[in-house]
């Protein structure tokens, strides 16, 4: 383990704010504990985690961020050293200078949870980047049983942006939501980098899709994605889902926006229709009408980033080329504040990626 160097750059939280508060530092190089992998990162996508970390962002549900830290939960690199004991009994790890992906969710693998391949149950959930630190480095450790390898036809860019996504959006449509072909689909906020995910594979999966986005080059996007419509987020969207439904809504609505829009999300809903929550990027106190659910026999179910089930399923499709994430831009490291300051904005198509080395 003494082939790399013992310092690295990375992009350090210490204090809480805006995009001004990340500073480019010189760091130790993380030391690896038993069944950990270290990587040398190449390309680390962004989440609307980064800036709920970067603001301490607070609430019922939101893990305290301990600083200083580093964020980054998309990561990919190349594996360059393991701790002792590799794998936690993982037998296929990928040899060492492999490219690899990393799903940074992980528990702590004894509960019944864990053991029912649950880990986002588990007490001691930890996702790399937002309760440890992230790929936003030159070096990231993570557990050497959560990396697997990339083919050479997928690029990296490409590759980092399927894991904090991609296996939320499978675990919400899928998994969650049993999405048929005879659905219709409601995808809320169908622009951001979830969204686009969902949008993907409901359209895969051979359902209807109507999408909600921000403007008109969105909208052209999402059509041209395979949405069967799509309206303005500013206009009432509500009205229009309806009438395109000839009065009878969706069965399956995935909103990940939150307090500004799940009220219509859930009044969007057919008889016994169900609405997936995978995030509350606008906030996380709606106003809502519990009769609006039980009169209408529906169902609300909450789907954060899924299982190491999901994530195989999911990535399996993306390196297939039956999915294809959507990249929105590709920022150097040293332009961080600017790439989540366009995420903020929600001025992007997909997914931002950073680039830390691609060499």
């Amino acid at each position: 383990m003494n082939n790399f160097p013992k310092e690295m750059k990375a992009a350090v939280i210490r204090e809480h704010g805006g995009p001004e508060v990340i500073r480019m530092e010189t760091v130790p190089v993380p030391q690896l504990q038993p069944n950990e992998a270290l990587i040398k990162v190449k390309y680390t996508a962004l989440n609307h985690l980064d800036i709920f970390a970067r603001e301490g962002l607070k609430g019922p549900g939101v893990p305290k961020i301990t600083l200083p830290h580093v964020s980054g939960v998309d990561i990919v690199g190349e594996v360059i050293a393991y701790g002792s004991a590799k794998g936690g009994g993982r037998e296929d790890l990928p040899e060492l200078n492999t490219r690899v992906l990393v799903n940074s969710a992980f528990g702590c693998g004894t509960c019944r949870y864990c053991r029912n391949a649950e880990p986002s149950m588990c007490k001691n959930y930890k996702i790399v980047g937002e309760h440890l630190w992230g790929g936003l480095a030159e070096y990231v450790k993570v557990p050497a049983q959560n990396i697997i390898e990339i083919p050479e036809h997928v690029s990296s860019v490409k590759a980092a942006a399927v894991p904090a996504v991609y296996t939320t959006a499978w675990r919400g449509a899928v998994t969650v939501g049993r999405i048929k072909p005879s659905d219709t689909v409601l995808v809320v906020g169908a622009s951001g980098g979830l969204g686009s995910a969902q949008m993907q594979i409901a359209v895969l999966m051979g359902a209807e899709v109507i999408a909600i986005v921000g403007n008109e080059e969105k909208r052209q996007k999402a059509l041209a994605m395979g949405a069967s419509e799509a309206f303005y987020s500013h206009e009432n969207w509500l009205e229009k889902v309806m009438d395109w439904t000839n009065g009878y809504g969706v069965q399956l609505a995935l909103d990940c926006v939150g307090v500004k829009t799940i009220r219509n999300s859930l009044n969007a809903l057919d008889q016994g229709g169900k609405l997936i929550l995978s995030g509350a990027t606008s906030g996380d106190f709606p106003d809502i009408s519990i009769r609006e659910i039980y009169q209408h026999h529906r169902k609300i179910l909450g789907a954060p980033m899924g299982n190491w089930e999901d994530f195989l399923q999911v990535t399996s499709l993306v390196f297939r080329g039956k999915l294809d994430p959507v990249i929105h831009k590709v920022y150097p490291l040293n332009e961080l504040g600017d790439a989540q300051e366009a995420l903020a904005k929600r001025s992007h198509f997909g997914k931002i990626v950073i680039e830390i080395d691609p060499s």
